[in-house]
């Protein structure tokens, strides 16, 4: 048997180009700018699915897995927040069914939802949550410092500790925990366990096999057959490693693969068909396909437009996996790309590069490959990083030289001297409260590190010497006296 397996997959490749050669993509040219932005943009594997006209017209895997398994189109990614999509559709079906009302308050379906101002929590409805609009944020929400729950219902209880940003309705704030709060609404208006419900009600209607939801990193230490390992970024070398622990449900724990993926995007491309069939009713997906006017996030997709046409998107991204996904709505065409590698130059360089260029192909334009990139960032930081640790020996050096100088000004120059080369280190243990400043979003320090290692090198290189030249200075000022 294990010899057609060979015929048998060059079968199914020959099909699928078949199909891609007959709705007009050219996938000799998908293939080598795929190809090339991977190398370019250190991506050591990546799946690919293409949906034209509401059918899947190419899947391909490339490259390889941390365990150094080829990727292939049923290689398992986990897929991070392009996740809150199936929840929302989740909640979409309970509410063409008449079981919930979208502009309910929450607690009318989880009467123990509450937050730290409870009268505030009364007030936040389930299309809030839907839209990121409920009023809460990271800023008053810090989680990852209080560990995580291991269920929804642990997640919903701990909500308690969540502060207000804004008024619920007023502000977009994206806030994982509102889609963990829906994940635990869809256990309770069902009756069924959120990962049994996203298998019986939204993964197997759609044929997606190899797909299933998880709940924390919990899951993942006890294994989820055929994951693959996924990669940090290290300047510019991706290196092979585990995820970093947390909660996940409802907002990044799906796993799947490329050529499913491309199957839930050729449904929502068609309008809830697929292979002929009617496998979601047309009206459930009415708030996600036809947002609100003005709508910046509808039901776990973002809404914008390229060239004056609808258009949703979403990225993903954990720690040692990301991903990208695009849909045309009214073209019905689509693109999705899982990433086994995560790096925060790969989320500013990289895949906005490789994304743009395969929805380019699929519309028939010439793709960007060329400008500044992630091996040019990792450059930049690496000189950085030597530069800081130059700086900081050359300090040392020069210590004689700083002590002269200090005995000859007021004791508060010298004091003033030494103390501001702890900056460097007070920016590094600044980070994730600079991070919630800028972008409203909250990572820890060891987040952070994980995915921008050039960067937290560098500011942590120049940290700790900066430390080390501070405190002999003081300690020298100390002794004088």
């Amino acid at each position: 048997m294990h010899r057609a397996w060979p015929l048998l997959l060059a079968n199914v490749l020959a099909v699928g180009q078949l199909a891609a050669a007959q709705a007009g993509l050219d996938v000799a040219a998908v293939d080598a700018f795929v190809a090339a932005q991977m190398r370019a943009q250190g991506v050591p594997g990546l799946g690919l699915a293409v949906v034209r006209a509401g059918q899947v017209v190419y899947a391909q895997g490339y490259g390889r897995t941390g365990d150094g398994a080829s990727v292939t189109p049923r290689t398992r990614f986990l897929v991070a927040s392009l996740s809150k999509s199936f929840t929302g559709l989740a909640v979409l079906q309970l509410a063409q069914q008449g079981r919930l009302d979208l502009d309910a308050p929450v607690r009318r379906y989880l009467p123990g939802f509450t937050v730290a101002d409870p009268e505030v929590a009364g007030r936040i409805t389930v299309r809030q949550l839907l839209n990121h609009r409920s009023g809460l944020g990271d800023a008053g929400f810090r989680d990852q410092r209080t560990g995580f729950p291991r269920s929804l219902e642990g997640r919903v209880a701990a909500m308690a500790r969540a502060r207000p940003v804004a008024e619920p309705g007023t502000e977009f704030h994206y806030f994982n925990a509102n889609y963990e709060v829906l994940a635990r609404l869809v256990e309770v208006v069902s009756g069924e366990p959120f990962s049994d419900y996203l298998r019986a009600h939204v993964f197997e209607p759609l044929g997606m096999e190899d797909t299933e939801s998880i709940t924390s990193s919990d899951d993942l230490r006890r294994g989820v057959p055929g994951l693959a390992r996924g990669h940090l970024l290290a300047y510019g070398f991706p290196v092979a490693s585990g995820e970093e622990t947390g909660f996940l449900a409802g907002h990044a724990g799906v796993v799947t693969t490329a050529a499913d993926m491309g199957r839930y995007l050729a449904m929502l491309a068609g309008r809830g068909r697929l292979g002929g069939e009617q496998v979601v009713p047309e009206e459930a997906l009415a708030p996600v396909l036809s947002p609100t006017e003005g709508a910046d996030y509808a039901m776990g997709w973002f809404v914008g437009e390229r060239g004056g046409e609808a258009m949703l998107h979403h990225n993903g991204i954990l720690s040692t996996f990301s991903g990208d996904a695009v849909l045309f709505p009214e073209r019905g065409d689509g693109v999705v790309l899982l990433y086994d590698v995560h790096s925060v130059a790969q989320d500013v360089a990289g895949f906005p590069r490789l994304k743009g260029g395969v929805v380019a192909l699929l519309l028939g334009e010439e793709p960007s490959s060329g400008g500044f990139g992630v091996r040019h960032w990792s450059l930049v930081v690496g000189a950085l990083t030597l530069l800081a640790v130059a700086l900081g020996v050359l300090g040392l050096v020069r210590l004689p030289a700083w002590e002269r100088w200090a005995g000859t000004v007021p004791g508060w120059r010298g004091f003033v001297g030494a103390v501001r080369r702890l900056m460097p280190l007070a920016v590094f243990l600044a980070m994730p409260a600079i991070g919630v400043a800028t972008t409203g979003r909250y990572f820890g320090l060891l987040t952070l590190y994980r995915s921008a290692i050039g960067v937290m090198t560098w500011l942590g290189v120049a940290g700790l010497l900066g430390a080390v030249n501070a405190l002999v200075r003081l300690g020298w000022l100390l002794r004088r006296g």
